[in-house]
């Protein structure tokens, strides 16, 4: 059965087997999370993948092992600690290859972005059906980047289907979005509420603003009011610098550049870089033992020494903040009117993070953090999961309300329902290249703002030309504008579509109606062109056809 089909029989028998699981999978650059729905408690709850032995989340990293007799995959922990043995076929931050076709090859070969985190998708769920040996998956929901592109969320859908989880598969959720919910669930935002989630992880750093706009005993609506952050601005970027710095310590006390380190060693100096930031984290100096250097040796790094190291990371950071406040899609913003800000990801616990907020917001009693910082978005994505399916009776919510009795009576715990509304936005510009032979430029079409219920846009294009292939043939070419300040140089593809078999008419008497449209659940752009005649003399043809860009391959729709 699809995700849909147990949802109609969640529905249809309002009860929810014990043996189903509802999941929310925060697939991340440096680690990964899932979380089921535990319908006894009616909430999520993150699976420990070390089985109690260590951190909840599996380390994003795949492994690939050649044998004499067969070959072998290695994912999580044990894939991390063995990248010293096995340098070469050692797979990390996949995430940020996602949407690209860049392969990576292990033996002999070569793997898509979204065929490595399909197996990191495998070996999470499998951990989840370690649970019960009876266990259905009846739906998941997987968090992606306020920044992933168009080509990354249909990579992320596509690392679903190669996983064996097209039919469960419910939506995307962007990970700020997941964020709140589990903030809401957690902590009960108040009317008129504005709320920054800082989501800082190993790959991306995504803030996103919400607003309150109604809230009672019954009913809660968010608003998303801005997105912004960067794909590229990540935890790997701080190990990067480390990497360099401790790179430069190397030559200095060796005489030898790090490029002529053996691959292994390469691998073990990345890892002591980033056991220095995680350190430096908890400690104000941490010594970085260089043991397979020749000669060996250890050298002190203080905490004001890293981040003096990682000023310029921190000042764009700051930035980044600030052009979140400014653009919003209702005006700007100063912090004074932010309420909370929330600290989500991994990398948010770096004490530079809250020393940073805490210059620009003046309040320490907003900079709220959560306890499991890297366990929220897989349980918003759950949380979501569990709404989608009906377990929330989507779109109420089930709210554990006390109401006291007399007081020689026990307390009794009734449940209530309460209304839930998530206005989620497009978070890119979408729309078309016009190249009028001489000039190319970016025509939007559907705004960033733009509510998802709102997110179909169309225009009327008149085709000319001078042969006869040109009336009847078109190409689009999809784009997306990550910022609105953009250049169209600076603008992603989607995909290019050929539009074929339109009906033969004279230069000037076609006119084409292009729809472009955004889907709620994962964000996934799609089209339609429609021709509409010229007139009394040309009426329309019935020519109607829809079409599904792709990055890397040319799509043709035929009349």
């Amino acid at each position: 059965m699809n995700w849909e089909s147990y949802r109609n029989e969640i529905a249809k028998t309002n009860s929810f087997p014990e043996d189903w699981y509802v999941l929310g999978i925060d697939l991340g650059t440096t680690n990964s999370v899932i979380s089921y729905w535990d319908n006894s408690n009616s909430r999520p709850e993150p699976i420990d993948i070390s089985n109690g032995f260590g951190k909840v989340p599996l380390p994003s990293v795949v492994q690939y092992r050649p044998e004499d007799d067969h070959d072998e995959w290695v994912i999580g922990e044990e894939a991390y600690r063995s990248m010293k043995l096995y340098p070469l076929t050692t797979v990390r931050s996949i995430k940020r290859k996602m949407g690209t076709n860049e392969t990576v090859k292990l033996g002999s070969k070569d793997y898509l972005p979204e065929e490595i985190s399909a197996k990191i998708l495998e070996e999470l769920v499998s951990h989840a059906q370690s649970l019960n040996p009876k266990a259905e998956i009846a739906g998941l929901v997987v968090s992606v980047p306020y920044d992933f592109d168009d080509a990354a969320q249909k990579a992320t859908v596509r690392a679903c289907e190669i996983a064996g989880l097209k039919d469960k598969l419910i939506c995307l959720i962007k990970e700020p979005n997941a964020a709140a919910l589990a903030y809401n669930f957690r902590q009960q935002l108040k009317q008129d509420e504005r709320i920054m989630v800082f989501d800082f992880g190993g790959g991306t750093l995504d803030i996103t603003l919400f607003n309150v706009t109604d809230r009672d005993e019954n009913r809660i609506k968010l608003q998303v009011i801005s997105q912004g952050g960067e794909a590229h601005h990540g935890g790997d970027d701080i190990d990067d610098a480390l990497v360099a710095f401790c790179g430069g310590l190397i030559e200095t006390k060796t005489g030898e550049p790090t490029s002529k380190l053996a691959i292994e060693n390469q691998v073990e100096l990345s890892s002591r870089a980033r056991e220095a930031k995680e350190r430096l984290s908890g400690v104000q100096r941490f010594r970085i033992p260089f043991t397979f250097c020749i000669p060996p040796f250890v050298e002190q790094i203080t905490r004001d020494e890293f981040h003096t190291l990682i000023q310029p990371f921190i000042d764009k950071t700051r930035k980044l903040v600030l052009k979140a406040l400014r653009e919003t899609y209702s005006g700007s913003l100063t912090p004074h009117d932010i309420d909370r800000v929330l600290l989500e990801g991994g990398s948010s616990q770096m004490p530079w993070v809250r020393e940073m907020l805490l210059d620009i917001f003046s309040d320490e009693s907003k900079i709220y953090s959560s306890e499991r910082p890297a366990l929220d978005i897989s349980l918003g994505a759950t949380y979501y999961a569990a709404m989608k399916m009906g377990l929330l009776a989507s779109p109420d919510v089930e709210s554990d309300k006390i109401i006291d009795k007399a007081p020689e009576e026990a307390t009794a715990k009734v449940s209530a329902k309460m209304a839930v509304e998530f206005e989620v936005t497009v978070s890119h510009d979408i729309g078309l290249e016009l190249d009028t032979g001489t000039r190319k430029s970016f025509f939007p079409m559907i705004r960033r703002g733009t509510p998802f219920a709102l997110a179909k846009k169309s225009h009327v294009f008149t085709l000319s030309g001078k042969t006869a292939d040109e009336m009847t043939h078109l190409d689009l070419k999809l784009l997306e504008r990550i910022n609105s300040n953009d250049s169209y140089e600076a603008c992603k593809p989607i995909g290019e579509v050929a539009i074929t078999g339109l009906p033969v008419r004279p230069s000037g008497k076609t006119k084409l109606k292009v729809t472009l449209m955004v889907e709620e659940e994962g964000g996934l752009v799609r089209g339609m062109v429609e021709d509409m005649g010229f007139g009394a003399e040309y009426p329309a043809s019935g020519y109607r056809e829809s079409f599904d860009p792709e990055r890397f391959e040319k799509s043709v729709v035929r009349g």
